[in-house]
C-alpha cells in the first residue's frame, strides 16, 4: 500500500511539474509580435510589441493599459522672418489607464494618470516672430503632470463624469483632424482660445470636472468647470501644485455636438478591414498619450449601413478672473467667447471606409478686444486618407489659420516695433507617411503671412518634419 501511495504521489508531482513546465514555457515563449523586424511585429500597434504577452494580459484580464509616445518637430526657415535658423523640439508622453471594473469590480469607472516631457527650442520665437507657432510640441519645455483624473459612466453608458486634473482642451474644441497638423494655430485646439483666455490646452492641466451626455447616437452635450490660476501655466511647478488660492477663478465651458452620417450605403468587407486600422491614421500629432477608446474610428461592417460621417459642434466659455487690459493698469473681471467647428467627409472610396476626402472649418470669436489678443480666428483645411495607390493609411492634408489682432493690443504698442497690427495667416501642406500602425514620418511646408501681424517682418517660408512613434 505504501509503495502504491508513493507511486501515486510521485506520478502526481511529475504530472503537476510537467503541467507547470508547459504553462511556464507557454507563458514566456515570445509572441511573434515581439521579434523586431518580423511582419507580425511591424503590423502591431506598438514599437515595443506585446511584451511577450504581458501587455495584452494586463489589459484584457486586469484592465491595466500603458501608453508611451514620442513626437519630434524639425523646422527651419530658409527665407523670411526675423532671421534664418533651424530648431528641434520634441514631446515624450507616458501614462497609464486603469479599467476599474476589470481591476476591482467598480463598474463604469476608469482612472488615468499621464505626464509629458518636452525639450527643444521654438523656431517661431527665436527666428520668425509669429503668433501661430510652427511647432506644435513647443510649450512647457519640462516634465509636467498632464492627467490625473477619474471617469465614471452611467445611464447605460450614455453619460460620463470626469473629475480630477486635466486640460479643458482635452474635451472641448478638439478634433482628431487637428492632430494631423504641425502648426500650433491648428493642432490641438484653435490657438485663440488659450491666447485670449485661460483655456488650458495640452500639456497644461488644472482641477476640473466635466459632464458628457450622449442621449442618442447623433447628438451629444458637454459642460465643464475648470480652475483658473497663474499656477496652471508655470512650468517650474511641473503641474503638481494642487493648491487653491483666494484669487483663483473658474472657467465654465459648454458644447453641443452633432455627428450625422449622410448617404448611407451597405458596408463592404474591404471597407470594414480598412476601418479596423483607422486609428493609426489619426494618431495625435502632439504626442499626447492615447488609449484604445480615445480616438474615434470607423466602425466595422456589423453596422450594416454606413455613410459620409460629419462632426459639428458649437461651444462657448465664460471665465471669472482678473484679466489684464491692453495699454492700461486696469483689469477686466471676466472673459467670454464662442467657437464653432464643422467637418464633413465629402468623398468616400468605399462605404464605411476611412479612406477619402474630408473638409473642415472652425472659428473662434472673443469680442472683448481690450483683453483678447486675437479676437477672431478662422481655420479651415482638407485631409485625404489613402490618396496614393497602396498607401491606404497615409494622409495628405492642407490647413489654413487666420487670426485678426485686437486694435487695443496694437494701440498698446506691444506688437513688433510697436507697429500697428492687422492679421497673421499660416498655411500648411503636409503628407503623413504611415510606415506602420505605430510609426509615421510627416514632411510639411508652411508659409507664414505677416508674422506678428504688423507687416514689418518678411513673410516666412518654413520647411518642417515631424516623426511620431507609439511604444
Amino acid at each position: 500500500m505504501k509503495n502504491l501511495l508513493a507511486g501515486l504521489v510521485v506520478a502526481t508531482l511529475a504530472t503537476a511539474a510537467h503541467a507547470m513546465e508547459d504553462r511556464f514555457w507557454d507563458y514566456y515563449t515570445p509572441y511573434p509580435s515581439n521579434y523586431i523586424g518580423s511582419d507580425q511585429w511591424w503590423a502591431g500597434d506598438a514599437a515595443s510589441g506585446d511584451w511577450w504577452g504581458t501587455r495584452n494580459w494586463l489589459d484584457e484580464n486586469h484592465g491595466v493599459e500603458f501608453s508611451f509616445t514620442y513626437v519630434n518637430n524639425l523646422a527651419g526657415n530658409p527665407t523670411g522672418g526675423l532671421s534664418q535658423g533651424f530648431t528641434y523640439t520634441d514631446n515624450i508622453a507616458f501614462g497609464t489607464k486603469l479599467d476599474l471594473e476589470k481591476l476591482i469590480g467598480w463598474r463604469g469607472g476608469t482612472f488615468t494618470i499621464a505626464a509629458t516631457d518636452r525639450n527643444g527650442n521654438s523656431l517661431s520665437r527665436d527666428y520668425i516672430g509669429n503668433q501661430f507657432t510652427v511647432q506644435q510640441v513647443y510649450g512647457g519645455q519640462t516634465i509636467i503632470l498632464t492627467d490625473l483624473h477619474l471617469t465614471q459612466k452611467f445611464w447605460n453608458e450614455k453619460a460620463e463624469v470626469k473629475a480630477g486634473r486635466f486640460s479643458s482642451g482635452d474635451d472641448f474644441a478638439s478634433s482628431p483632424l487637428y492632430w494631423l497638423y504641425m502648426n500650433n494655430g491648428i493642432d490641438g485646439n484653435p490657438q485663440a482660445l488659450p491666447v485670449n483666455a485661460s483655456f488650458s490646452a495640452y500639456p497644461w492641466a488644472s482641477w476640473a470636472a466635466r459632464l458628457r451626455v450622449d442621449p442618442c447616437p447623433e447628438w451629444n452635450a458637454m459642460a465643464g468647470i475648470y480652475q483658473v490660476s497663474n499656477k496652471t501655466f508655470n512650468r517650474e511647478l511641473h503641474g503638481v501644485n494642487f493648491s487653491f488660492e483666494e484669487n483663483d477663478g473658474v472657467m465654465i465651458l459648454g458644447q453641443i455636438g452633432w455627428t450625422p452620417e449622410f448617404f448611407k450605403r451597405p458596408v463592404t468587407r474591404a471597407a470594414a478591414d480598412s476601418a479596423s486600422t483607422a486609428k493609426a491614421a489619426i494618431a495625435p500629432g502632439d504626442g499626447r498619450v492615447t488609449f484604445d477608446d480615445d480616438a474615434e474610428t470607423t466602425t466595422s461592417a456589423e453596422s450594416g449601413m454606413r455613410g459620409l460621417p460629419g462632426h459639428y459642434w458649437f461651444g462657448g466659455y465664460y471665465s471669472s478672473w482678473s484679466y489684464a487690459q491692453f495699454g492700461t493698469a486696469g483689469t477686466a473681471a471676466n472673459a467670454y467667447g464662442f467657437y464653432w467647428h464643422a467637418d464633413q467627409m465629402v468623398f468616400q472610396e468605399d462605404p464605411g471606409s476611412s479612406q477619402g476626402l474630408t473638409l473642415w472649418t472652425a472659428f473662434v470669436l472673443s469680442p472683448q478686444e481690450n483683453i483678447a489678443k486675437v479676437p477672431f480666428q478662422w481655420n479651415c483645411g482638407a485631409a485625404y486618407q489613402g490618396l496614393l495607390p497602396r498607401r491606404d493609411l497615409d494622409t495628405t492634408m492642407f490647413g489654413l489659420a487666420y487670426g485678426s489682432f485686437s486694435d487695443d493690443y496694437g494701440n498698446a504698442g506691444d506688437a513688433y516695433n510697436g507697429d500697428p497690427v492687422s492679421y497673421e495667416m499660416a498655411l500648411e501642406w503636409g503628407y503623413r507617411v504611415q510606415l506602420s500602425n505605430f510609426l509615421y514620418v510627416q514632411p510639411n511646408i508652411q508659409y507664414i503671412v505677416q508674422p506678428g501681424g504688423t507687416g514689418s517682418i518678411p513673410d516666412a517660408f518654413v520647411l518642417g518634419m515631424q516623426i511620431g512613434v507609439t511604444f
